[in-house]
């Protein structure tokens, strides 16, 4: 039902150009995409995290991509991010050593402006291609902060502060997590999140996001 009505509210189209296609990439932009360097696992010290997989870098058409994807009402997308992600092999192999995905939360007054959580539709596609739980309601935005990337290094560490709660421990305890975000940039998001996760006793994480800055 779900998937129903969010292709009446956004026809399947080509994720680069716009025209319509059941693929969700026509043959010509799918060579463009294919000439982006993809995936790249990076293994993290002194953080509350262990990983870092990113699938794209952040810059010229990806770049477009996500800003269309998050302010342009293109809900589609997240189509095209799950696909990119889950047809890699490596990817999948890695992703199903863990136990669940917990896509990062928005406060409910910027999900009621934008209609949607872009992690949180990427999250939903791979579980349903990888078999891997997506977990929404585990972790909570409680406060409305302002956007980061309209902040400097140590202002979007301060401004994320205490803005995420947990609501249900036991489900993340010893537990492997995948947090799925969509842009890596100074890691403040992504650091806050898991010092929450792992303060609650998640086991291992993984910060999975779209595209590195």
């Amino acid at each position: 039902m779900f998937e129903t009505i969010l292709n009446f509210l956004f026809p399947p189209a080509c994720s680069v150009c716009g025209k319509l296609n059941q693929n969700w990439l026509c043959p010509t932009c799918e060579k463009r995409v294919e000439r982006l360097e993809k995936s790249c696992l990076v293994e993290v010290e002194n953080k509350k995290y262990e990983k870092l997989l990113y699938l794209f870098q952040y810059e010229s058409l990806v770049r477009k991509l996500i800003l269309r994807y998050k302010f342009s009402n293109k809900a589609y997308l997240n189509h095209f991010f799950a696909n990119q992600i889950a047809q890699n092999e490596k990817n999948r192999e890695l992703l199903k050593e863990y136990h669940m995905i917990i896509p990062v939360p928005m406060h409910q007054k910027k999900m009621q402006k934008r209609g949607y959580n872009q992690t949180e539709l990427v999250a939903h596609e791979l579980e349903k291609s990888l078999g891997i739980p997506m977990k929404k309601d585990i972790l909570s935005k409680v406060v409305n902060t302002i956007t980061q990337s309209k902040l400097g290094g140590k202002a979007r560490q301060s401004n994320i502060q205490h803005a995420f709660f947990i609501k249900n421990d036991i489900e993340v305890e010893d537990k492997k997590i995948i947090l799925l975000d969509d842009i890596y940039t100074t890691g403040a998001t992504s650091e806050e999140c898991s010092r929450v996760l792992k303060e609650a006793g998640a086991r291992e994480i993984l910060v999975l996001v779209l595209a590195k800055d």
